[in-house]
């Protein structure tokens, strides 16, 4: 009988540990979610404070639509401990999305305020890694993107704060483009990441790979700072801004567009910078390399009252080349070759 109560007491446990939620899941999941058929009525019911746990080998065709939103105190988590799902759609407020795996969709789609995607593994999708169109007040870090199409990371909006990711082998579809991230929108920070291989090689009609790019839009680009990156093997250039449809893009005369500071460029074009018609950028302290450079910065077409101050080259010309148009207000010193 003593026997009979102790293998008793023994079994009693077991049902406990089956219980514990999955390896690398948070203690607190309102729920955990295994099968793809129970991800739509676990996100059309998720309300603020909610974690929703996702984890599992058979989510792997699961597209998470989220469109109910959190609050400031108490937004909703969607979290996963590696699960691979096909796409992830937030169109709400207040959301947090990490630790998924995502490929063979649309990627990381979001679209509202003070969204953050972290830890994510994104590759092998039909669309932009993470697209965050239009996005306030909100985060991209730590994530992965590896073989996606036309962008890695593509944001626009306001305040948007994309650090700690790295960026690899985009890849170009219907002719189009292959970037590492594309930034439009004002009040940006994208510090510390790592954007890296991606080749113009074996295309009908070869794109343009730049790390950093972005061009005529509206509402206006400014208010922007790219600080402490590294970009390296890109075919084109480190950075590109442009600005080729006439008018006025809404850009407050003299405010700064861009800031460039702390960066490490070696990429496989002409020039690691190219500014065309956008003024007003600051370049600092940067270190520019690469096998190709035959100026590390090129500023062109009334690219006026830009500032290239205490950079390196490695290359073989000079720093930086301004044509006439883009002289007035143009300032240099402390660069590396002068």
């Amino acid at each position: 009988m003593a026997l009979g109560l102790a293998l008793t007491a023994g079994c009693t446990a077991s049902p406990d540990r089956a219980q514990q939620k999955p390896l690398g899941l948070p203690a607190d999941c309102t729920r955990t979610i295994t099968q793809s058929d129970d991800v739509r009525p676990a996100l059309e019911s998720a309300s603020p404070g909610n974690t929703l746990c996702f984890s599992g080998d058979n989510l792997a065709d699961a597209d998470l639509t989220m469109t109910r939103s959190g609050t400031a105190d108490s937004p909703i988590r969607l979290i996963a401990n590696g699960a691979t799902v096909e796409n992830v759609h937030v169109s709400a407020d207040h959301i947090v999305i990490e630790g998924f795996t995502v490929t063979g969709g649309d990627g990381i789609l979001l679209e509202g305020s003070r969204i953050t995607a972290q830890h994510n593994t994104i590759h092998d999708t039909q669309r932009d890694g993470i697209a965050c169109m239009p996005c306030t007040d909100s985060t991209i870090a730590t994530n992965t993107v590896q073989h996606v199409s036309t962008a890695g990371i593509y944001i626009t909006g306001q305040r948007i704060t994309v650090t700690g990711n790295t960026v690899s082998d985009t890849v170009a579809r219907d002719d189009g483009d292959a970037d590492g991230m594309r930034f439009f929108g004002t009040g940006h920070r994208i510090t510390g990441n790592t954007i890296r291989d991606i080749s113009e090689r074996g295309y009908r009609a070869p794109p343009h790979p730049d790390c950093f790019q972005t061009y005529d839009h509206n509402p206006a680009t400014y208010d922007v700072v790219i600080s402490g990156n590294t970009c390296e093997n890109v075919d084109a250039q480190c950075l590109i801004a442009t600005d080729d449809q006439p008018g006025d893009n809404g850009a407050p005369s003299k405010a700064p567009s861009i800031t460039f500071v702390d960066n490490t460029c070696a990429p496989n074009g002409a020039q690691a910078i190219n500014l065309r018609r956008w003024p007003n950028v600051e370049i600092r302290q940067n270190k520019f390399s690469g096998p190709n450079l035959q100026r590390a910065i090129l500023i062109i077409d009334g690219s006026t009252s830009c500032t290239v101050v205490g950079n390196t080259s490695a290359g073989n010309g000079p720093i930086v080349d301004v044509d006439g148009a883009s002289r007035p207000g143009f300032r240099q010193s402390d660069n590396s070759p002068a």
